[in-house]
């Protein structure tokens, strides 16, 4: 029998982490592995190719931006995903360090071996804290100690969690994304007069492409900015922007702030805003100068492709991307230190390039060898492989994991306690959320073997931590409702009176 690779993440399903996602998916089931992939629901052509292949879908009803507290705090669903499907190994799919927080304490606990791959660092507070007592620096860097690889997709995000989560130095490593033939294949000359003419854009202007959702962070105010100061230049009638994503479902959503913007400075002819589109090969060979402002990144698969496509790329020396472009294209100053500058360079930048074809030409041809060299999908693909080959355990060493587990130093009790205590509290507060008062009791009698209170104060925090869930959520708390309920006499009874 084949052995059987589980992928699991909680990020939204968009982006880069999407695509990366599915490229490995893809990749393991050409090796000969059983695929299963736990995800948010959604339904597209990605998941349509994923089904075709076999691969084995569980759908997950939050990520890590609709419900981040549940991230943290639901160990059990996660734990019943993995205990049903029993995979040789899980890849957790980070989009944050604070992503799959959880479920990664539901593998450990089940002696599950695990890879993590993590696609974006910062912003990460370095000090966070979620008020519930839990030391999530400690554990997570425990949970980076426990896996059998940590994988980042950039030198620059490397470094920073060894910086912050001091975990063994032999345990990660760098791989790159990469991207599929199609973004490596000469752009077919009639499709880009096609897509032209339906955008209204003159074949001989000069296209300037942004794929990525409509989002704060991405950087499109500068843009905007840019665009004030080419109004009045020499080659604004030569000019056109053409952006690529929505703001749907995301917490920067800022779709119709931009529309708006385009629209009050009168330039809707010059910027043209296309959606979600799955067709970006294409898009991007009928074009000609790719930007990405962005504020936070990993390492951009947009840039990636612009690259292998042969396009020059205009992008901010944030994270991944210095050590992406390399010598190729043009580094704007970081937007966070300088937004000003970003806005002005990027300006600058093209109204040097946008009437030299011949630059445009022949640091596009840099850019794409650049690509080939680095950010092939089959490189990634291999080097993942090789990962997960090495990361699958003998059964002498599932049976030291499991030894393992059944001594455990006192340090590291005590922090799984922890985790474990306030994982419970949480799973009390969702049950009576949710009407189920008897479950309530019978999570918060259990996480009584966890507190680390003496019996009143675990009362005290029960009713703390009730309270900062329902504030989460925007929701008020009625305390009462909560101490009249027979299950929680019961509790206080066993507490108090030992009853």
């Amino acid at each position: 029998m084949s052995q059987h690779i589980l992928l699991y993440t909680d990020n939204p399903p968009e982006g880069g982490v999407q695509q990366y996602n599915h490229s490995i998916l893809c990749g393991l089931v050409s090796a000969g592995y059983r695929v299963t992939s736990v995800q948010v629901k959604q339904f597209n052509l990605l998941v349509r190719q994923q089904k075709e292949l076999g691969i084995e879908q569980f759908w997950l009803k939050f990520n890590l931006t609709t419900d981040f507290a549940r991230v943290l705090k639901d160990i059990q669903q996660p734990k019943h995903i993995f205990s049903t499907s029993k995979p040789d190994l899980i890849v957790f799919s980070d989009g944050w360090p604070l992503a799959s927080f959880a479920a990664k304490q539901a593998a450990i606990d089940l002696g599950i071996p695990y890879i993590t791959v993590l696609g974006v660092v910062e912003p990460f507070p370095r000090d966070f804290a979620f008020g519930d007592g839990v030391p999530y620096i400690d554990v997570m860097s425990y949970h980076y100690t426990q896996a059998k690889a940590v994988i980042a997709v950039s030198q620059n995000n490397l470094n920073i969690l060894h910086e912050i989560f001091k975990f063994p130095a032999e345990t990660g490593r760098v791989i790159h994304y990469g991207r599929p033939p199609q973004y490596f294949e000469t752009p077919v000359l009639s499709v880009r007069q096609k897509l032209r003419q339906e955008w209204r854009i003159p074949l001989d202007a000069v296209v300037c492409f942004t794929a990525a959702r409509l989002s704060k962070i991405k950087g499109y105010e500068y843009q905007i900015e840019a665009i004030k100061l080419l109004k009045s230049s020499s080659i604004w009638e030569q000019i056109y922007f053409v952006w690529a994503g929505t703001g749907e479902g995301d917490y920067y959503n800022c779709e119709s702030e931009l529309k708006a913007s385009i629209e009050e400075l009168g330039v809707t002819e010059h910027v043209k805003f296309l959606g979600r589109r799955w067709d970006i090969p294409d898009l991007l060979g009928a074009s000609d100068i790719f930007i990405l402002p962005s504020k936070v990144e990993g390492m951009p698969l947009s840039i990636m492709e612009a690259m292998a496509k042969g396009l020059i790329v205009i992008a901010s020396a944030v994270s991944g991307i210095p050590e992406e472009l390399g010598n190729t294209g043009k580094l704007l100053p970081d937007p966070n230190v300088d937004p000003k500058a970003t806005a002005t360079e990027l300006a600058d930048t093209l109204q040097a390039w946008a009437l030299n074809k011949e630059t445009l030409l022949e640091m596009g041809r840099t850019s794409q060898e650049r690509a080939k060299k680095m950010f092939t999908e089959e490189r990634m693909v291999r080097e993942y492989l090789e990962v997960i080959k090495n990361a699958l355990l003998t059964e002498s060493e599932r049976k030291h994991i499991a030894s393992f587990r059944q001594k455990l130093p006192q340090q590291i009790q005590e922090l799984e306690n922890r985790v474990y205590y306030s994982s419970l509290v949480w799973d009390a507060w969702y049950s009576y959320r949710n009407g189920n008062n008897i479950k309530m009791g019978l999570y918060l009698d259990k996480s009584l073997k966890y507190a680390p209170f003496l019996p009143t104060e675990t009362l005290v925090n029960w009713l703390e931590s009730f309270a900062n869930f329902f504030r989460y959520k925007g929701e008020i708390f009625e305390t009462e409702s909560l101490t009249n309920l027979s299950e929680w006499k019961r509790m206080l009874n066993r507490i108090c009176l030992g009853i």
